[in-house]
């Protein structure tokens, strides 16, 4: 059960249309965020669903020097440990990112919504753009 209430998938995706409309505003020009603001650095503890079920997630974004956001995830599985990388971020909005996820099993991608203090994000995921079903979650103290 997640810390933070999650809304539903029809809401969720509403929210995203919605976000996705209105262009990035950053005080120094850049995507996303504008530096110090935003997950630069931060750990979101969460869910995401997995094979066929929700299993425990922490994800790590960061931003390097020169402005790239990437990130890491590291998936608690039944009787194992996926380690993946995100890579290829784009901040659609402010608060609206989409990565491409890589890890043992293949490649997709992930569209993440987050709230506007950044202390939790809701989204979804999948193996095409066109095909963000599967929930994905997290959230910091």
């Amino acid at each position: 059960m997640s810390r933070f209430p999650s809304p539903s998938a029809a809401a969720l995706s509403a929210l995203l249309l919605m976000a996705s409309v209105s262009p990035p505003v950053t005080a120094d020009g850049s995507a996303g965020p504008p530096p110090g603001a935003g997950p630069a650095g931060g750990s979101y503890e969460g869910q995401v669903y997995n094979g066929d079920d929700i299993d425990p997630v922490l994800t790590v974004f960061s931003r390097s020097p020169a402005g790239v956001w990437t990130g890491s995830y590291v998936l608690g599985e039944e009787d194992d440990v996926e380690v993946g990388q995100l890579d290829a971020c784009t901040w659609e909005t402010m608060l609206l990112i989409t990565c491409r996820w890589t890890d043992r099993h293949g490649v997709g991608f992930a569209r993440l919504l987050f709230s506007s203090d950044y202390r939790a994000f809701s989204g979804f995921w999948g193996n095409t753009m066109d095909a963000l079903t599967l929930p994905w979650e997290g959230g910091r103290e």
